[in-house]
């Protein structure tokens, strides 16, 4: 449970998803959908579920009258403040962080709205109180993908970003981090590190999910230091590294000059040890390390931590086929069905589903589905219409789109107020916004947009 005041969250919402352009034109990143839910529904219930009540929500200013909208007919418990930003978009985490800063009264948890999981993140929150954290970051397994799961669009043979995460074997401590892409072959190690912390794994295969405790420090240091844009990118990796040094300690000499000494930007000026929690460590025979038998930390007061989640999976819908995979797995991660139990499917009281043969598949709000046709694992958004003798697989198709009479969507993304024309088969392909597609066409493992669309100006 999350005592009021004691912390506050933050879902950053601003990003415009560069790497999904197929998807986001016209439509925020955190309002496409996931099984009919917007992005953002998953980070705030993954917060109300772990006992939070309210949340501020950071979305560019553009867009903040439709993503209000979109949250207040959720029906979440925790009450989301939407904050807009100018041109979020094109700032970083830590920027959006920055300008929100004189909200944030306490400890912070911040949560990126494309983390998609069903989690309880109190044992984070615990590790984080049990060693007054810098920051603890929550780190998950990355899901198998199904055997069968195709992307749609061409053939994408880019490899994800990777992660290096150093975290000791005893404490969850972070004492490395790094990407993948900065390392060649080797990973050299800093002497210091290895001297100070010599029992620990460094994993390149887990999941940053960007959900971060913080502490009120920290945004206290990033207000002052505009240095950093990015939280995952630039500061953490900063602040893990600072972990390894000791505050400089300024002789008090009456003959040498302080016009050239500025510590404003110092971070040890902001990480300050609260008074009683100096005294507990002194009094204390714990420590987090084998290599010596100084006081419980080393006199550390920036610490980092990881809370590894084992057993369940989460991921990041940053990506075009991180996005579709969470449309393939959300059913399993979001619905409890008996064993055994055949997959069922979610219908709208508000649509009309005339035809017998739906399975596995959510159907919105004021959808249409006629007679003579056959759904099966798909998500039908609201205002959607598909016409008799239309069979629809293992797709995703948004609002407010028609599809015709004798047409075949197999594992496909059909985005928002697009037109299907009759007897049109399309497979592993993703239509773009208020795209068109030709009576009787054929196409497979295609865009189909307005290259116009994709160009950001």
């Amino acid at each position: 449970m999350v005592h009021k005041n004691e912390f506050q969250a933050v879902v950053l919402a601003g990003g415009k998803g560069s790497r999904m352009t197929e998807l986001t034109v016209g439509t925020p990143k955190c309002l496409l959908p996931i099984a009919n839910m917007p992005m953002v529904w998953y980070p705030l219930k993954l917060l109300e579920q772990s006992g939070f009540a309210e949340a501020i929500v950071v979305v560019s200013e553009a867009v903040k009258t439709d993503v209000t909208a979109a949250l207040d007919k959720c029906n979440l418990n925790i009450k989301p403040e939407v904050v807009g930003v100018l041109d979020a978009e094109d700032i970083g985490t830590a920027d959006s962080l920055r300008v929100i800063h004189d909200r944030i009264k306490s400890d912070l948890v911040v949560v990126s709205t494309d983390f998609i999981a069903n989690i309880d993140i109190s044992e984070t929150l615990n590790l984080y109180r049990k060693h007054n954290a810098s920051i603890t970051a929550l780190i998950v397994q990355t899901p198998k993908a199904p055997e069968d799961f195709v992307q749609p669009g061409p053939k994408n043979k880019q490899k994800p970003e990777r992660d290096l995460i150093g975290i000791d074997n005893e404490t969850g401590r972070i004492v490395f981090l790094a990407s993948a892409s900065d390392f060649e072959d080797n990973v050299t190690m800093p002497a210091r590190l290895l001297k100070k912390h010599s029992n620990f794994t460094v994993f390149s295969k887990l999941l940053d999910a960007h959900l971060y405790v913080i502490n009120k420090w920290v945004l206290d240091f990033l207000v002052h230091n505009k240095n950093f844009s990015t939280l995952k990118g630039e500061l953490l990796p900063y602040i893990v590294k600072k972990q390894l040094e000791k505050p400089k300690i300024v002789k008090d000499d009456k003959n040498a000059s302080v016009v050239k000494l500025d510590t404003r930007k110092d971070i040890f000026r902001f990480a300050v040890e609260k008074p009683f929690n100096e005294s507990i460590m002194r009094m204390s025979a714990y420590n987090d390390h084998e290599t010596n038998l100084n006081g419980a930390y080393n006199g550390d007061v920036i610490k980092c931590y990881a809370q590894i989640v084992s057993g369940k999976y989460g991921l990041r819908a940053n990506t075009l086929q991180m996005y579709y995979l969470a449309n393939a797995l959300i059913h399993d991660w979001f619905e409890l069905r008996k064993e055994g139990e055949l997959p069922c499917s979610s219908i709208s009281p508000g649509a009309t589903v005339k035809s017998t043969q739906v399975q596995n598949c959510r159907i919105d709000d004021n959808a249409m589905v006629s007679e003579k046709t056959s759904l099966k694992s798909s998500c039908i958004g609201c205002n959607v219409t598909v016409e008799p003798k239309t069979r629809i697989t293992k797709s995703v198709i948004m609002s407010n789109v028609t599809i015709k009479q004798m047409c075949v969507i197999e594992n496909c993304i059909i985005c928002n107020n697009c037109v299907i024309n009759e007897g049109s088969q399309l497979k592993d392909c993703i239509v773009g916004a208020n795209h068109e597609v030709s009576a009787n066409s054929n196409h497979y493992r295609e865009i189909l947009t307005d290259d116009s669309r994709l160009i950001e100006y």
